[in-house]
């Protein structure tokens, strides 16, 4: 009796399976590896030279790691599920970078690899036929860069309220241990740099570490004496719990007299883009139900990305449940590291799902996690309410700009 009514439940899944079709894409992505954003000796903006040269610039090593990205998505959506024109198609694919040269240039190089030069570009219909002047199959695929009513997605927008929330943050029990640790760490480091004046808010060095010691290691150990691997690590790990709390992660309930501090962090942290997301997602299921008569971009848009930053990924990890899925010593997401969110949708029913994919670094591979969403509480297949639930519960009211010069 048991094993029948397994093979039957098999079986029912099997044919909702064959009815359910992918109908869009919307993805996220760290910008590659980069320049350090700030001067700090013993290595200087001029020493930068990678990627055009600069502070926060991309390095060539940080387009081969988006190039690889895209590859990674062509493999996907183009060889395997056949999802996205072999070649690009202005119709199915968007993408939007915040207006930072390294992440422009990110999305750039990612786009080289999900569209690279290939026989199926029409010479004089997709790019010139101009021998010797032009490479053959060369074409490009337009970034859009957001302009100053975007930037709530991006956490660009000035949030007075966000503000008032890590000051509130800061009495809770949970906080003022770690924030007491980034103190005495700043005071030990300062003194290494001569300061004498803004020892306790200086922050930046974890993150000048991490990109001098991938490019200048040796140069730092001639002429830091006191620096070493040990003082490294514990740079990133003192940072990474404060990292977390200023995008909404607690590992307690995060109430401060009466306010759900968590709960606000992650509304004007991911409650925009994440409600991008569903809008978007529900107006493109809307769409494919219609079929020929809906009207609009949407009806044959297939591919959404947003070329954006560590924190912006993070807090959409955050808002997701899955913080931990970053897997890197900081906390953040890793250069390169990509959210993948997929909605597909049972042709016979109309029923709504959508799916979660993950890769953590320029190492890795995409890789399913909607199991492990709490959102979704196991299922392969995690109903579109439960990312409207989300999308409720984090979502900026009246909206973000009102919700941010808002007391608490």
């Amino acid at each position: 009796m048991f094993k029948a009514l397994s093979l039957l439940l098999l079986l029912a899944l099997e044919a909702q399976s064959s009815n359910v079709k992918l109908e869009f894409v919307q993805a996220m992505w760290r910008h590659g590896e980069r320049a350090s954003q700030i001067d700090l000796y013993p290595i200087y903006e001029k020493d930068w030279i990678y990627g055009g040269g600069g502070l926060g610039e991309l390095t060539a090593i940080g387009m081969g790691e988006m190039n690889d990205l895209g590859r990674l998505i062509r493999q996907r959506y183009v060889s395997s599920q056949n999802f996205l024109k072999p070649k690009y198609a202005s119709k199915e694919v968007y993408v939007r970078s915040t207006d930072f040269n390294r992440t422009i240039i990110s999305a750039m190089s990612l786009l080289y690899g999900l569209f690279p030069p290939s026989l199926y570009d029409i010479p004089n219909v997709d790019y010139p036929f101009a021998p010797f002047k032009w490479q053959p199959g060369l074409t490009f695929v337009p970034v859009h860069v957001d302009g100053p009513n975007q930037c709530a997605a991006s956490q660009n927008c000035p949030c007075p309220r966000y503000d008032l929330l890590q000051a509130r943050m800061l009495a809770l029990p949970e906080v003022l241990p770690k924030f007491q640790q980034v103190v005495l760490l700043n005071r030990q480091v300062g003194p290494y740099y001569n300061m004498t004046s803004g020892i306790d808010t200086f922050y930046t060095y974890p993150d000048t570490w991490k990109c001098q010691r991938a490019y200048f290691n040796k140069t730092m150990y001639a002429k830091l004496p006191w620096y070493n691997e040990q003082l490294y690590y514990q740079s990133q790990t003192t940072y990474a719990p404060v990292k977390g709390f200023l995008e909404g992660r607690f590992q307690n309930p995060a109430i401060s007299n009466g306010l759900d501090v968590a709960l606000e962090m992650k509304k004007v942290r991911a409650g925009v883009i994440i409600n991008e997301l569903f809008n978007r997602a529900s107006e493109k299921f809307d769409c494919a139900e219609l079929g020929q008569n809906c009207t609009g971009y949407l009806k044959q848009l297939k591919f959404y990305g947003y070329s954006i930053h560590d924190n912006n990924v993070y807090a959409v990890l955050v808002a997701l449940g899955i913080p931990d899925i970053a897997d890197t010593i900081d906390g953040w997401p890793a250069y390169a590291a990509s959210i993948l969110i997929e909605f597909h949708r049972n042709t016979v029913t109309n029923e709504r799902f959508f799916k979660v994919l993950y890769r953590s670094n320029a190492d890795s591979n995409i890789a399913d996690v909607t199991t492990q969403l709490p959102i979704c509480t196991g299922t392969p297949l995690c109903p579109f309410s439960a990312f409207e639930t989300l999308a409720n519960t984090i979502k900026p009211l009246p909206d973000i700009t009102t919700l941010c010069n808002s007391p608490l």
